[in-house]
């Protein structure tokens, strides 16, 4: 098509969007909440894949000590931890100290301000170096314990796989939801174009008569479906924003106290590509409609 058959082609979407307002927006606000799962999965996932590098990088041991070790014992295993080049500190928490700080984080204080410190175990906090193997810090793990004064080794391996694996299994789910969501907007705005069609035959039927071609015929429609699924995904973009901009200051401080972290938004290219996305979509959805339902 020459340019003259492109301003065309764009003066007749924009009548076609304006004739079909009615319909058109009631797919966008039906598709907005679609494009609205998906962004809150991947905000989700975001935020959970921020708390898994989080944790994962801020490697840590807790060696608990036996109530009847000896101090020298003590200070000859922390002597050793620090001499390591995987640990970057060794902290010793008395069991008073782990009390106090048990306490301070407890809403129960007054219910639990009985419990002896000869319940809290006295332990050595180490920092692991960031980019330790997990072999070696299991390693590390399994020579410690052995120490008398040992009584227990904690590594938080364990936790930190199956934290690996909930961020695995939502970036499936967000995966899912994504290619249901192409589908519904595929369904959605198909349904729409055909309806479009059906109420524009007449017109159609007279621009065949004087020799317009396919392509300029549904030029106008695939323009219309474009605009569909951009403007929906847009929709669903803002109101993610405005509901995360609302609610950030509650959802930090309580995602703060929970994980040591505050609450990650996605980034300027994961919402641009969402809006695009949502475009394409929607081409190719009233493309593939237009295929099916346009005889021309």
């Amino acid at each position: 098509m020459n340019e003259h058959d492109w301003k065309t082609v764009l003066s007749r979407a924009q009548r076609g969007l304006r004739e079909e307002f009615r319909l058109y927006l009631v797919a966008i606000t039906s598709l907005a909440v679609a494009f609205l799962g998906v962004g809150g999965a991947l905000l989700f996932d975001a935020n959970l894949g921020a708390l898994a590098e989080r944790w994962g990088q801020s490697g840590r041991m807790s060696i608990f000590i036996e109530s009847d070790a000896q101090a020298a014992d003590v200070a000859q295993l922390q002597a050793v931890l620090e001499g390591l080049p995987e640990t970057d500190e060794v902290t010793f928490v008395s069991s008073e100290a782990a009390r106090r700080a048990f306490l301070d984080e407890s809403e129960m204080v007054a219910e639990l301000s009985s419990v002896p410190a000869e319940a809290f175990p006295a332990s050595l906090e180490v920092h692991i170096v960031p980019g330790t193997p997990v072999q070696r810090v299991g390693a590390i793990g399994t020579r410690v314990s052995e120490f008398r004064a040992v009584s227990d080794v904690e590594t938080y391996r364990g936790f930190f796989n199956r934290l690996q694996s909930l961020v695995a299994a939502g970036r499936g789910v967000a995966g899912l939801l994504a290619f249901l969501v192409a589908l519904c907007v595929f369904a959605v705005i198909g349904n729409t174009i055909r309806l479009a069609v059906a109420r524009r035959r007449g017109e159609i039927e007279v621009m065949k008569l004087c020799g317009a071609t396919d392509r300029f015929v549904r030029g106008p429609f695939v323009l219309e479906g474009t605009f569909q699924g951009l403007a929906a995904a847009l929709l669903a973009v803002t109101v993610l924003v405005i509901a995360f901009l609302v609610l950030r200051h509650s959802i930090d401080g309580s995602v703060a106290a929970l994980t040591g972290i505050e609450a990650t938004f996605l980034g300027p290219g994961t919402l641009v590509g969402l809006v695009l996305a949502g475009g394409l979509i929607g081409a190719a959805g009233s493309a593939l409609s237009l295929r099916r339902y346009l005889a021309v």
